[in-house]
């Protein structure tokens, strides 16, 4: 064979490997373009599945029903007083830390301290009964919250008449104000730890939390949900002597 024959046929393979090369690189970028056009066209499916299962999962916990407020109003199964005098006579023989909140502990400042464990009962049941006839459910609002002034308000009525009366009404307003307020802490928390025992599992994690939240406010002075009082000025205003 000459040599420009071999040339010649030599150029032709190069020619045909290079055309051959040119298709298959034509078929490799027409495979990825029909493959991003495949993903391109599935995504938006799949976007729609993810906000589909989102919105069913928001459905889902927007109709969780609303914890209920932890009422014993079946006759046959309520809180005793038998069960917070208990509570109360065994919280009174031992120092408690933690007491109210999970923080304070259980030390007193007022007369309140050397009421017996009946005493102190009787005044936490009927508070009970009061914050469990109103609207407040602190599970649902924060809103719903009774105000600092009206549990004061029915605290003292509630002391001023009972068995205490005139032991209550001898003190100064400063020990009234502290007694007032350590029996408001303390009943609620004697009620709670008794209907603890009493209902043991059926009480769950949210009316655990409002209640936790409604000591701490009621700790705080609050009003309400944003208004934070002190000791002080739950105080009357004294006008100056003339």
């Amino acid at each position: 064979m000459s040599i420009c024959a071999y040339f010649l046929i030599a150029g032709l393979r190069l020619r045909s490997l290079s055309r051959l090369h040119e298709l298959l690189l034509i078929v490799l970028a027409g495979s990825t373009l029909a493959f991003s056009l495949t993903s391109c066209s599935q995504q938006p499916d799949s976007v729609d599945r993810g906000q589909q299962t989102i919105a069913e999962s928001q459905e889902k916990t927007d109709s969780r029903p609303i914890p209920k407020k932890l009422k014993d109003a079946d006759p046959n199964n309520r809180v005793s007083l038998a069960e917070v005098t208990s509570i109360a006579a065994d919280a009174d023989k031992t120092f408690v830390d933690g007491w109210i909140d999970g923080r304070d502990s259980r030390t007193f400042k007022s007369y309140y301290k050397n009421l017996p464990a009946l005493e102190k009962a009787q005044f936490a049941m009927a508070y009970h009964d009061m914050v469990e006839n109103s609207d407040q459910n602190l599970a649902e609002s924060y809103k719903t919250y009774i105000p600092y002034k009206e549990r004061v308000r029915f605290a003292r009525n509630y002391w001023e008449n009972s068995s205490e009366a005139a032991k209550f009404k001898s003190e100064i307003e400063k020990m009234q104000v502290a007694w007032i307020h350590e029996s408001l802490l303390d009943g609620s928390e004697l009620w709670w730890r008794a209907a603890e025992n009493h209902f043991g599992n059926a009480i769950d994690s949210p009316t655990q939390m409002a209640h936790d939240v409604e000591q701490n406010m009621v700790s705080k002075y609050m009003e309400d949900e944003g208004t934070e009082s002190t000791f002080s000025q739950q105080m009357s205003i004294k006008k100056p002597a003339k």
